[in-house]
């Protein structure tokens, strides 16, 4: 299993994303833009259950195509890249349908069947990017095509039960991300090839000399791996920008406007220097070379689906900043920063990135004190809310500022 740039950067050639691939990216803007109308309405258990599902279908998707151009390097084909890129625009732009549907108790389930397909064809054509014989090690998943089959199951059933084989399906691949290994697959196959190959009669003459099957494993590039992790989390933080900036447009201006966009503005900033300044690939308190890619793109979809919850709170608070919170648009924004330093905290403790007093003071401080804002604070204006949680994320950054230092 490769571990996260645990290669010396003297030995290797450093690449950067291409501009195929930073355009192909820009689908992920509309994905988290569609995804807003998920928890827009009403974020109660069940947005939240099919915002998750909604997401992780997209970032699967995502994932797929972004992990080709990486192993495929120069030989990318941008065409595929472009069919991948339609087919995830698609899949966003039934994403209202399927909230109105679903969250709206509408009668139309067009929407959800169009996700579906194009969920289904992305991700089998997806799976179709590599040589025939390449088992990707680190991500085998992307691969195979068995999380698919209750998607194509919920083509002929009801609403509720489309909902559930997706989940099926999803979970599915969640539990082969961490079953799958790709070096035991090609292990296995390669016994599977040798012993076909010793107990076959020798050919005849004239015919082919029988060397059968040729089966190789394929890496990612960590470098480019960690530039593709990162550039995602940015591009959603700045989607969460365009939403603060998008209700702000429409809010009366005074002075209490202006607190709250500078609040909200320093959270999401915040967040983007702990995830991408001070950590790796995307991910806060995480050094180079200590954890396994496979590893690093889990924790990575978790995060990005933390960080991506944060603006539709953010974006409550500026149109009402003087009010509290709804109870469940308090606990979304206070869940999703205490989540985020949750996730901060596993991935300090298992990349050994983190000691026992820093751990100890990230849990107190990143995870309690958001809680407990959240348990505590159904009088507290929204304004003050995020002024509270932006003080926290600073903290955090002026620690990691100074042990950066040391």
């Amino acid at each position: 299993m490769v571990n996260i740039d645990e290669e010396h950067r003297d030995t290797r050639i450093e690449r950067h994303a291409s501009w195929a691939e930073l355009f192909f990216d820009l689908v992920a803007v509309a994905g988290v833009a569609a995804l807003a109308h998920v928890l827009g309405s009403e974020p109660d258990a069940a947005a939240l259950g099919l915002y998750a599902l909604l997401f992780l279908a997209l970032w699967l998707s995502w994932t797929t195509f972004m992990l080709y151009g990486n192993v495929a390097a120069g030989q990318t084909r941008v065409l595929r890249l472009m069919v991948g890129m339609f087919g995830l625009g698609v899949m966003a732009a039934s994403v209202p349908g399927v909230a109105h549907t679903v969250l709206g108790h509408g009668s139309d389930i067009r929407p959800l069947n169009v996700f579906a397909i194009a969920y289904i064809a992305t991700r089998v054509y997806g799976s179709k990017s590599w040589r025939r014989g390449e088992v990707l090690l680190d991500f085998p998943v992307v691969q195979y095509s068995a999380g698919l089959l209750p998607w194509f199951a919920s083509l002929w059933v009801d609403e509720h039960w489309k909902l559930a084989l997706w989940a099926v399906g999803v979970g599915l691949d969640l539990l082969l991300i961490l079953v799958l290994s790709g070096s035991r697959i090609l292990q296995r196959v390669q016994s599977y090839l040798t012993a076909q190959k010793s107990t076959r009669r020798r050919p005849r003459s004239g015919s082919p000399g029988g060397t059968g099957s040729v089966i190789h494993g394929v890496s990612v590039d960590p470098a480019h791996l960690s530039e593709r992790l990162g550039l995602f989390v940015i591009i959603v933080l700045g989607e969460s920008v365009v939403q603060v900036v998008a209700a702000a447009g429409e809010a009366r201006y005074d002075i209490g406007l202006l607190v709250t966009a500078i609040a909200s503005f320093v959270l999401l900033a915040g967040l983007f220097g702990l995830s991408v300044v001070f950590g790796y690939a995307g991910l806060p308190h995480l050094r180079a070379g200590r954890i396994p890619a496979r590893a690093a793109l889990g924790l990575h979809c978790l995060v990005t689906g933390v960080v991506a919850t944060v603006a539709v709170p953010l974006s409550l608070v500026v149109r009402h900043g003087s009010d509290p919170l709804p109870d469940q648009g308090r606990w979304l924004l206070c869940g999703a920063v205490a989540a985020y330093f949750t996730l901060g905290v596993v991935t300090g403790v298992v990349s050994h990135s983190s000691d026992l007093p820093r751990t100890v003071s990230r849990v107190t401080t990143g995870i309690a004190a958001p809680l407990l804002l959240g348990l505590l604070a159904t009088a507290v204006s929204g304004r003050a809310l995020v002024a509270y949680l932006a003080l926290i994320v600073l903290a955090h950054l002026w620690f990691e500022r100074r042990l950066g230092s040391r």
